[in-house]
């Protein structure tokens, strides 16, 4: 057979968690139980969380409701969405049902190939495609409505009308401002306030010492001319001679 034990009490059980030992069986933990958390945090005080279980709740009940109709809760909410939509494209799809956009597009591709919905080339975009139903699809979404009410009804019992009415007021504006403040073109970034810039350092650089030109050397003196030799001064006339006497006879 079978066992198992309870973390909490140490006790040893069946499968079918009949205590076989003494002691009491395991109690249903509570969220705010001092053991559960060290904060102060609630978890059935968070919105968030409390959204989150019931939106399960909610996919339960249809899920569960649209199991006979034979299409899942997303392509349920394709369906709707084309309704009364013809031809709007699949950005329009991604805004309209919060499916992202790369599911959705696998989606769309298995819902043609179905045969409950087509798609087209977009005559406002030549980029996008058109979808629209075809009527395999509608017949699909006429079967499937009665039991996505019986399910919203379902979840709506424990409820009085005046809390339906204002749940369900409630949860649309939250919607509809969220998808507003997201369609809004983002506000461009401005730069931080930052401290005065100071004033630049001027910095004088010394000026570069000039190098005194230097001086052009003299051109060398042209040498001069060696002085000719003086022409030979003609030789003193010689002495006259003395005239010779002649001998008388």
């Amino acid at each position: 057979m079978e066992k198992t034990v309870d973390p909490h009490t140490g006790h040893l059980f069946k499968a079918t968690h009949e205590p076989i030992s003494g002691g009491k069986p395991p109690q249903n933990l509570k969220v705010d139980h001092p053991m559960a958390s060290t904060t102060n945090f609630k978890l059935n005080k968070s919105p968030s969380h409390l959204l989150h279980r019931a939106q399960q709740i909610a996919a339960n009940h249809s899920a569960a409701a649209l199991k006979a109709a034979g299409v899942t809760l997303r392509q349920f909410s394709v369906l709707a969405a084309l309704s009364g939509n013809e031809g709007v494209s699949q950005s329009d799809l991604v805004n309209a049902t919060g499916i992202d956009r790369s599911t959705l597009a696998d989606m769309v591709a298995r819902m043609e190939k179905a045969g409950l919905i087509k798609r087209a080339a977009s005559k406002a975009d030549a980029r996008a495609k058109s979808v629209s139903l075809m009527a395999k699809g509608r017949k699909a979404l006429e079967k499937a409505q009665p039991a996505v009410d019986a399910a919203d009804a379902a979840l709506f019992e424990a409820l009085p009308k005046t809390k339906q009415d204002a749940l369900l007021s409630g949860l649309s504006k939250m919607v509809e401002d969220t998808e507003a403040a997201a369609a809004k073109p983002a506000a461009p970034k401005t730069a931080p306030a930052s401290a005065p810039t100071p004033a630049p350092t001027v910095v004088t650089k010394a000026k570069p010492k000039t190098k005194a030109k230097a001086k052009p050397k003299a051109k060398p003196k042209a040498k001069a001319a060696p002085k000719a030799a003086a022409a030979p001064k003609p030789a003193a006339a010689k002495a006259k001679a003395k005239p010779v006497r002649r001998k008388k006879k």
